[in-house]
């Protein structure tokens, strides 16, 4: 036969075991002592046995409260870790981008956004390859043709970078340096650097090339003063705004790369797609 009782019985039992008090089981559940010994009794009425012996100041575990209350604390403690990871992963944004996205667009920006959004925790992972994580939104770069356009976050320009002392000695140099990026990915398009060369021809006469597999390394190259970069708009946007970058020419040129949301909207819970909105603001 099931004997039943109230999860609040249970509660009640669990503390006064807990502390070997009725009192002091009342005042940390805020109930009266009345009312724990309404609901101790209530449940022993339900056994059909004492889970207390009952003394002036206190309370001992009878055999049977003592089995009942090592089960009680642990299933109970077991309750509150689910509803605090519960509650954690309601207010938790798990992100997953690339390197560069991450470091050089995401992460700066993301000060205003937990200023704004206080109840929402970010938290940002990276790699390469697109990994289909659950409670995870990805930014990813990917190939506009194979995009569809409700998943797309921006297309990406190209344009060269270099600092403003380095643009200046290309007068002089016989040769520049230029830092361009082979994707670990194949299946990404090639950056736009020979539609670049033609769009701007006579800017550059002497190149020599060196390839890195993400574009942050390059760009870090260039702000060190190393050479020239080939690389997106959308990631040097505020090296250029600070002057610490400036491009080579005015023409910069597009690509058929871009940066977009892998799943569909319908997928997207609330704070996901605040997030979305707010992203799309600010690098738009």
């Amino acid at each position: 036969m099931t004997v039943t009782a109230s999860l609040q019985g249970i509660r009640v039992f669990e503390a006064a075991a807990r502390v070997g008090s009725f009192k002091g089981a009342a005042e940390e559940l805020s109930i009266t002592p009345a009312g724990v010994s309404h609901h101790i009794s209530n449940l022993e009425q339900r056994l059909g046995v004492a889970l207390f012996i009952r003394q002036s100041r206190k309370v001992t575990l009878t055999a049977e409260g003592l089995r009942l209350s090592e089960a009680t604390t642990g299933a109970l403690q077991k309750i509150q870790t689910a509803l605090d990871d519960i509650k954690l992963d309601a207010s938790r944004l798990n992100i997953d981008t690339t390197s560069s996205f991450a470091a050089l667009v995401l992460i700066p920006l993301l000060h205003d956004f937990c200023n704004t959004h206080t109840n929402i925790t970010v938290e940002v992972s990276t790699g390469e390859t697109a990994v289909a994580k659950v409670n995870t939104l990805a930014i990813r770069l990917g190939d506009t043709s194979l995009v569809d356009q409700t998943s797309l976050l921006k297309n990406e320009r190209f344009n060269l970078y270099g600092t403003s002392s380095i643009v200046r000695s290309m007068q002089t140099h016989a040769s520049s340096l230029v830092y361009l990026t082979r994707w670990k990915n194949r299946q990404l398009p090639d950056l736009p650097w020979s539609e670049w060369l033609a769009e701007n021809e006579g800017v550059l006469q002497n190149i020599e090339i060196k390839y890195f597999d993400q574009e942050l390394y390059g760009i870090y190259e260039a702000m060190a003063g190393r050479g020239l970069v080939f690389c997106s708009e959308t990631l040097v946007s505020d090296f250029v705004k600070a002057k610490a970058l400036q491009p080579v020419s005015p023409q910069s040129v597009g690509s058929r790369l871009c940066y977009y949301i892998p799943t569909q909207s319908g997928q997207h819970s609330t704070k996901m797609q605040i997030f979305i909105d707010w992203l799309a603001s600010n690098i738009n």
